[in-house]
């Protein structure tokens, strides 16, 4: 399995607009965090979460084409950028005219989007003119919306040789939702969880990690600085959740501009000391880290 991080940052990206501090104004490249989203390109083309930035993140990664999309909750850093997807599956606002030019409709029922009830109801609403007919002219994403809450550890959704658990997680008083990846390619059948905008992770969610992936290899968990914020981990609660969880590889995602990606390092190795499950799996080869955009895994 193959994923590529498309943006690392929070809600308002790095450089924040008209910030001049240390982290906005440098030049090291991992210092440059879009909002936060992911892209699984092997062994299915998997999107997690359409921001304001898709068009230029979907470039920057050379997407082609996708399999499906996992909306991890509505809030407009994770779900603005979802016109975009009218690449990848499209409908035209009036039939194909014998003899014109006009694009034929993308067949099937569209693109798979996969989230939560609450998301869903808030996509229909805030992208209302994707699900009703419109004037002539242009074209709009088909896509086809499935309730993530229809599947489980027992019943998970499958898509071209991976398996996809949804993840109950508490983004302050929000319910969002993480992803626990399987590849069943592999001989391994290597896992991943990716946990961002989280302030609680459920015991539910806990459990499912333990009973489906006991050695889960990458964990990619939402860390947004290292003071305490009330819907989302600080550094030192993200490195608490992944205590808990052991994962081999541990990557904080949605970073603020507090500090640069060379700092936070810094920041965690001074920190591991309190932990000692992570100490462990790194002193044997695993690793804590910062993400950073174009980071492939």
């Amino acid at each position: 399995m193959k994923m590529v991080f498309l943006g690392t940052g929070t809600s308002h990206g790095v450089p924040v607009i008209g910030c001049n501090c240390d982290v906005c104004s440098s030049t090291d490249e991992r210092d440059k965090r879009l909002r936060s989203s992911a892209y699984i390109s092997e062994p299915a083309q998997i999107l997690i979460d359409t921001g304001p930035e898709f068009r230029i993140q979907a470039l920057r990664a050379e997407i082609k084409s996708l399999d499906a999309v996992l909306i991890t909750h509505s809030h407009a850093d994770h779900l603005n950028g979802l016109d975009d997807l009218r690449i990848f599956s499209h409908t035209k606002s009036v039939p194909k005219k014998e003899g014109g030019k006009c694009d034929e409709e993308t067949e099937g029922e569209g693109l798979p989007i996969y989230a939560n009830s609450n998301t869903i109801a808030d996509i229909k609403t805030r992208f209302d003119y994707i699900f009703s007919p419109v004037k002539e002219g242009g074209g709009k994403p088909k896509l086809h919306l499935v309730d993530c809450g229809n599947f489980g550890p027992e019943n998970p959704i499958k898509i071209k040789g991976v398996e996809i658990i949804p993840l109950p997680l508490l983004h302050g008083s929000l319910h969002d939702s993480g992803w626990l990846f399987t590849d069943l390619t592999s001989p391994e059948k290597k896992t991943l969880a990716y946990l961002t905008d989280c302030s609680l992770i459920p015991e539910e969610t806990f459990a499912i990690l333990a009973e489906k992936a006991p050695s889960l290899d990458q964990l990619v968990i939402d860390a947004l600085r290292p003071e305490e914020h009330s819907t989302h981990f600080s550094f030192r609660e993200a490195l608490s959740a992944a205590e808990r969880i052991g994962a081999r590889h541990t990557w904080f995602i949605h970073m603020t501009h507090n500090m640069k990606h060379v700092e936070i390092c810094n920041y965690i190795e001074e920190n591991l000391r309190d932990f000692p499950n992570l100490s462990r799996i790194v002193k044997g080869g695993g690793s804590v880290l910062p993400s950073y955009d174009g980071l492939g895994i």
